[in-house]
């Protein structure tokens, strides 16, 4: 590796692959931690089967790896669909909320937020079978007690000059970032 991984770069590793990898950097951590704490009190001796320099000691780039690595794992075990299949299953806010560690409210915005952006998906592939459909859609909203509603105009212009902007992105010669702030132009109002 020639520099710290951030959380783009391993979220293409197999679900297997990064918990590996996050095994080792935190196994490797923990034990030169312990090692360091045990010789920092006087309490190391050198004739344990273990040899310190087999666990140095992360370097910034480990450190950052990790924290992209469990932000990989996390993302994966948390997934939104979580949450709607303990809706399908009968959960109540309260249960997904405990489950959660949050509050009823949060759990139950968050789930509208996916199932709306899930919705987008479907509209987005047209005959598809990603997303959720419309009658899905309309179930998701009524599950998360909020009233379905059309995406206001405002909305629609932005969404329409997003997908304008990224139609004409060359994704292999135009700067990504110009792109992003582009897009955040729109998003707040402006254009790209």
């Amino acid at each position: 590796m020639t520099g710290p991984r951030a959380y783009d770069e391993v979220s293409d590793l197999s679900l297997p692959d990064a918990l590996n990898r996050y095994q080792q950097l935190n196994d490797r951590d923990s034990m030169a931690r312990a090692i360091a704490t045990l010789q920092a009190r006087g309490e190391w001796n050198d004739d344990r089967s273990l040899n310190p320099a087999d666990y140095p000691p992360l370097t910034v780039a480990g450190h950052l790896e990790l924290i992209a690595l469990g932000e990989r794992l996390a993302r994966h075990y948390r997934h939104p669909a979580q949450v709607h299949h303990a809706i399908l299953a009968g959960a109540t806010w309260s249960q997904i909320a405990a489950a959660a560690g949050g509050g009823p409210d949060q759990a139950r915005q968050a789930y509208a937020g996916w199932a709306e952006q899930q919705h987008r998906l479907r509209l987005d592939f047209p005959g598809g079978t990603i997303g959720l459909g419309d009658d899905e859609y309309a179930a998701a909203v009524k599950a998360a007690g909020e009233p379905a509603t059309d995406a206001p105009a405002e909305d629609t212009r932005r969404l329409a000059a997003i997908r304008s902007l990224l139609s004409r992105f060359e994704w292999e010669h135009d700067d990504r970032q110009f792109a992003l702030e582009a897009i955040e132009r729109i998003v707040d109002g402006g254009q790209a």
